[in-house]
């Protein structure tokens, strides 16, 4: 009896995990078992949701205009359009869609649901909606000229490579219009309706590669295969996030095999899962960019040969190797690795000599004081002391300031510090979301902040965002980041590495730089 009511009880647990569904009477071969974090996610309505693994999702159910190929985040792709074309004055967009695509519902997709998509983030107003309003939609910019043609037209000339990665994002995923219509409700803030935001948070209505079976705050998310999808049918069967906020019950689990993928582990932990036979380590660029930032209007920060020679005194070996482990690479690019247009080359290595020399050369051979300002979160106050102990190498005091966000954001746009040590991490998958913030000070982002005022390396990022040749479009930013590089206010330090552990089982796993940018469908297990 004993022995029967432990047999139950697993069977519960089994139950519980797979959702209950029919379709799990497969094996745990076709089950797909990713074990991380996922508390951020708040929403999973695209017109709504900004977070990261949220979109990830997303990513997974619903399907956009273009899409990013598995694997790579250079170019995207055609998806649900076919083909598209771009009037002789950049203006007018013309998208054809692909007539055999049907939504989870069995709904044919058309034009209508594109632009009832469209409309709908544009007028929720929330937190994602700005990647397509910044190019002026309106409502009335989309309309569908027939049921498998939109257009959409702009105020004004932008580059065809920036306009069509920023279609290519979560917030551009089209919806089930029909099924959504359904699920409108009354609210305060929406008296005339919520374009089924509330019900859409928490449901789906999408036509991607895998269907949204459950979701449960905090708890665990069930996927289930689209074995109708249009292009990518997926290998498993379902696919199940389960939420472990901490990083040793990740590792615990994907030992025991409990679950299939531990998503973004820790140097420590990895150093000793390379040597179980039954795991394969990946490591895989974030998109974000670790810097220090420096007011180039305070003090000796003002003089181009200093902020030069603190370039060369910063132990970046030391910073990536003894204080993230390993989990980090340098970078000597304001475009992150992965995105079109970046550069790999290492443009500044420890070289004390050469930095003492353009203290020098400056009129500051015994160094001048300053104040570093950091979040209180590692790495960052450790990286601040590896910094403040190179600095001192050259004869730069500098007084280390560790703050909470509430603190240094405000002081930051303010334009308050002497330096400051920042991340950046893009909205969109494209160059021009990381050259507008470091090279255009117009933009008031982080050029601005550091009081770097460039007319020439603005206008390039300008120019670059009008460009329809994208292959002259990627040009002038990297023309950009040549001279901010060497005369701009920072000190790019690295870009951090993803870490996750895998069972051997698992094939075809092609991580991007976070879950929405993975494409899941491309996993099998053996």
């Amino acid at each position: 009896m004993k022995r029967f009511l432990v047999s139950l009880s697993a069977a519960l647990v089994v139950l519980v995990l797979w959702g209950g569904s029919p379709v799990l009477a497969q094996s745990r071969s076709e089950v797909l078992v990713i074990g991380m974090a996922m508390g951020e996610v708040t929403s999973l309505d695209p017109a709504r949701g900004f977070e990261v693994t949220g979109t990830g999702v997303m990513a997974q159910v619903y399907d956009r205009l273009l899409d990013f190929p598995a694997g790579r985040v250079d170019k995207p792709e055609a998806s649900l359009a076919e083909s598209w074309k771009v009037s002789a004055d950049g203006l007018v967009w013309t998208f054809s869609l692909r007539k055999d695509v049907k939504f989870h519902s069995g709904n044919p997709l058309t034009a209508d649901d594109v632009v009832y998509s469209f409309q709908r983030a544009i007028q929720l107003k929330d937190q994602p909606a700005f990647i397509i309003t910044q190019f002026g939609l309106t409502p009335d910019s989309i309309k569908a000229l027939d049921k498998n043609t939109v257009q959409i037209t702009l105020p004004k000339k932008f580059a065809g490579g920036l306009f069509l990665s920023c279609l290519s994002a979560a917030v551009a995923s089209v919806v089930d219009s029909q099924v959504v219509k359904q699920h409108i409700a009354k609210t305060d803030k929406f008296p005339e309706g919520d374009f089924g935001a509330a019900w859409l948070g928490l449901n789906s209505a999408g036509s991607g590669p895998f269907i949204l079976r459950k979701w449960e705050r905090g708890d665990t998310t069930i996927l289930d295969a689209n074995p109708s999808h249009f292009r990518f049918v997926p290998k498993v069967k379902r696919v199940i996030f389960k939420e472990i906020p901490e990083a040793t019950s990740r590792r615990l689990q994907v030992e025991k095999g409990d679950i299939d993928i531990a998503w973004q582990m820790l140097p420590d932990q990895v150093n000793e899962m390379a040597k179980n036979k039954d795991l394969t380590i990946i490591k895989f660029p974030a998109t974000q960019i670790t810097y220090m930032g420096m007011n180039v209007t305070h003090g000796p920060l003002a003089d181009k040969k200093v902020r030069q020679a603190i370039r060369y005194a910063v132990d970046y070996d030391g910073i990536v190797n003894k204080i993230l482990g390993g989990a980090g690479k340098q970078i000597n690019t304001i475009i992150p690795e992965g995105f079109a247009g970046y550069e790999s080359q290492i443009l500044y290595k420890t070289d004390l000599d050469k930095a003492r020399q353009l203290m020098k050369d400056a009129g500051v051979p015994n160094g001048f004081e300053t104040t570093l300002d950091h979040l209180d979160a590692t790495p960052m106050p450790e990286v601040a002391q590896s910094i403040q102990s190179s600095l001192g190498k050259i004869g730069i005091k500098v007084q280390i300031n560790k703050m909470v966000g509430a603190q240094l954001y405000p002081k930051y746009r303010a334009q308050k510090q002497d330096m400051i040590l920042g991340v950046w991490g893009p909205d969109y998958i494209d160059p021009h979301t990381n050259a507008q913030p470091f090279a255009d000070y117009k933009a008031n982002q982080l050029a601005y902040r550091n009081m770097y005022y460039n007319d020439q390396t603005s206008k390039m990022v300008q120019d670059a965002g009008e460009e329809m040749d994208n292959a002259k479009r990627i040009a002038l930013y990297q023309a950009a980041n040549k001279i901010i590089q060497e005369d701009g206010p920072y000190v790019f330090l690295y870009q951090p590495l993803y870490l996750h552990a895998i069972r051997t089982n698992v094939q075809g796993f092609l991580p991007g730089s976070n879950l929405q940018l993975t494409k899941l469908y491309t996993v099998g297990k053996k």
